[in-house]
């Protein structure tokens, strides 16, 4: 099987009807996922990281955020919603999140908090999609190592073609 190529988009807010439209296709259909970066000045893009960089901390000075839909199960239950931050923030992330006023909302749970593999959050299946895009657009801009713009980027992978 070959992964079909993503559709990518580019956009402003946490209320962006395009994406949001995705979410909810991607919730019904229980696959696929959807990275998101912010767009970066070319004045503050970071170098790429060198040949011996994975031998150091984190590379990725802008943070590449991550939701994916819950699973479908045989019973038609969902699994949670998986959501990711790699970021360059370094330890305790979701700590110095929630002292910035970025706490995880009620029922949201922290599976992974690692500062090279990154943050790794479960949400219900029925969380709203804006709170969710919302909170993880914040999170990104908190963690993000370089000056961003206000405008993102979102690569949406529909699954396997």
């Amino acid at each position: 099987m070959t992964r079909s190529r993503p559709e990518e988009l580019e956009f402003a807010a946490a209320d962006d009807a395009e994406l949001l439209g995705h979410m909810g296709t991607l919730s019904g259909l229980g696959t696929g996922w959807i990275n998101i970066e912010p767009v970066i000045d070319e004045e503050y893009e970071p170098a790429p990281p060198g040949p011996f960089a994975f031998l150091g901390g984190s590379t990725h000075t802008v943070t590449t955020a991550t939701w994916m839909p819950g699973r479908i199960q045989a019973d038609g239950s969902a699994k949670p919603t998986t959501i990711g931050l790699q970021h360059a923030a370094g330890t305790h992330v979701a700590r110095r999140l929630r002292e910035l006023g970025l706490p995880l909302p009620p029922g949201w749970r922290i599976t992974q908090d690692h500062p090279r593999r990154g943050l790794v959050v479960s949400v219900p299946p029925d969380a709203d999609h804006g709170e969710v895009l919302r909170w993880l657009l914040e999170a990104s801009t908190a963690t993000c190592a370089v000056p961003t713009t206000g405008r993102w980027r979102a690569a949406v992978h529909a699954g396997l073609a």
